[in-house]
């Protein structure tokens, strides 16, 4: 069972995730330089995790976070973070679940991310143990509550892609009518989602606003796969959804979101799918996403493989 709890409810953990893109994107300065020593965090005031997922569901489900110390995000490459999920709603004493570890994968972002991994086999409330290493001392300990539904708003793992039909150059072939990208690709809007589902060859959709984006994440992303691509040429196809439709400024003032948004179930963004052959989701990935990280799982699902999250 663990100890030292700080049980945060969804909601604000979602707040404060905000407060840290906000001073971040702001810029704030964030530690960049080496820890005092390798792997831990720096001398100073408590830890604060913040849970950077808006949902988890029963399977596989990639858990983000970042560090907030004294107000500030910590962005330490070398530190890992230890995790130990409990399931809260058993009749036994709580018992660990479950372990691993999360990872510094915040390179190019604007904020320190850390992403771990883990498979919830029942719905309800869980909890995360986080083990944060500090210099010259113990490591921190704190817990987060985790909501783990049956069943996802947002098309899962092992489920099919929605056939949605976003805007390609076929409908307009000036593209800053259909991305707020100020340096479109155009090898992004050549296809729907239906007819790369129709293709049945492996996809990657993105689901982002690189000028509109609420998290400073949008642009890296897209930045990310594009550098990506050309490795994955006639493998794989790329494509970007844009999340408000053209004038974008005012219909991110009104919120008003594209068809395929309100399809798939999102709410936030940015959303990063990848589709197998079989037109199944072999893995989502919501929030900042690295080379590191998307590199193998390409590699992957380029191969018609079963994509596994690099541990």
């Amino acid at each position: 069972m663990p100890t030292a709890r700080t049980c945060q409810p969804r909601a604000l953990a979602l707040l404060a995730l905000l407060l840290l893109i906000s001073l971040a994107a702001c810029g704030q300065p964030a530690p960049s330089g080496a820890p005092s020593s390798a792997g831990t965090s720096r001398a100073g005031g408590a830890l604060v995790p913040v849970l950077a997922v808006s949902e988890l569901d029963v399977g596989p489900n990639r858990i983000a976070m970042g560090i907030l110390q004294d107000g500030t995000p910590l962005n330490q490459p070398e530190l890992k973070l230890g995790l130990r999920f409990f399931y809260l709603d058993g009749n036994e004493d709580t018992k660990v679940q479950s372990t691993g570890t999360a990872v510094y994968r915040g390179q190019g972002l604007p904020f320190g991310l850390y992403v771990g991994y883990a498979t919830f086999d029942k719905p309800g409330n869980w909890s995360v143990e986080i083990s944060i290493p500090r210099a010259g001392g113990a490591p921190q300990i704190s817990s987060l509550r985790l909501d783990v539904v049956d069943t996802s708003r947002i098309p899962a793992v092992g489920k099919p892609a929605i056939p949605s039909k976003n805007l390609t150059i076929r409908d307009s072939a000036d593209l800053t009518k259909i991305t707020s990208d100020t340096s479109p690709d155009p090898d992004f809007y050549q296809l729907t989602i239906a007819d790369a589902i129709a293709a049945k060859k492996p996809f990657v959709v993105a689901f982002l606003t690189p000028g509109y984006c609420q998290t400073a994440t949008c642009g890296p992303n897209l930045l990310v796969l594009k550098r990506l691509k050309d490795t994955y040429k006639g493998k794989l196809t790329f494509i970007h959804v844009e999340v408000y439709p053209y004038p974008f400024g005012e219909s991110f003032q009104q919120q008003k979101r594209v068809p395929p948004m309100v399809e798939w179930g999102l709410i936030t963004e940015p959303w990063t799918f990848l589709v197998g052959a079989d037109g199944l989701i072999q893995y989502r990935y919501e929030g900042g996403i690295t080379p590191d990280e998307m590199a193998p799982a390409l590699a992957q699902l380029a191969a018609g493989q079963p994509v596994t999250p690099l541990k």
